[in-house]
This record gives C-alpha cells, structure tokens and sequence, in this order.
C-alpha cells in the first residue's frame, strides 16, 4: 500500500512513517500541501495522512480540496492531530475524511486506521 504523509513537522514525519513502514507500507512524505495532488497522482497513493495543524492549509481544508478533486478518485485520507476527540470527529465529518488518529495514539492507532482508510482505494 502506498501512503503519502504531510506534516509540516519533521519529527512527526518520521513518527509517521516509522509506523507505516513497521507496517510494511512503501511512505512518501511532503512538508507542505504543495504539490500533493501531483504526488498522489504520479505514485498512485492509496491513502493520504494529514496533519490538521498546517500553516498553508490546514489537513481537514486539504481533505476538502482532494475530496472535491475528481482526480483523486477515491484516496483515502486520515487525519492526525492533538485536537480533542470529539474536535478531531467533527473535522472528520466536515471534511469527508474517512478515518481521524490522535497524536497520543499514532503508534497504536495509525496502521489500522490507513488499512481501513485504504479499503476504497485498492484496485
């Protein structure tokens, strides 16, 4: 399965993607929303995992945008954040997003979450 990761953080980034890859996922990452849609299409990625809090666009804004893209097809996307859970719900119904992680939770929560978030995409 292939994952993009965007979070504006380093140090989240490679929290993230060391938990997909123990889970065998082949991860891309970008440090901003910037050439997303380009990414997605050119590696064929299955799942997107946003971070919420961005400077240039937020996670669930992206969400937004890439649900509202008709080249997207049907990726699926996750979104992270330190937000409350019943915030992090609401974003998640606002967005289309299909699954939401807490940052307490990546290391338990992540993989399952990107599995489920995939079932729509995989051919």
């Amino acid at each position: 399965m292939k994952t993009l990761i965007i979070d504006d953080d380093e140090i989240a980034r490679e929290l993230l993607r060391s938990s997909l890859e123990s889970a065998d996922h082949a991860v891309f990452e970008l440090p901003s929303p910037i050439g997303a849609t380009k990414k997605i299409i050119e590696e064929k990625i299955n799942v997107v995992v946003l971070d919420v809090m961005m400077p240039e666009v937020s996670g669930d804004k992206l969400a937004k945008m890439l649900r509202g893209n008709p080249r997207m097809g049907r990726v699926g996307i996750v979104l992270v954040s330190s937000l409350r859970a019943d915030e992090l719900r609401r974003l998640q119904v606002e967005s289309g997003a299909d699954e939401v992680v807490e940052k307490a939770r990546i290391r338990q929560d992540l993989a399952a979450a990107v599995k489920r978030a995939a079932r729509g995409s995989l051919p």
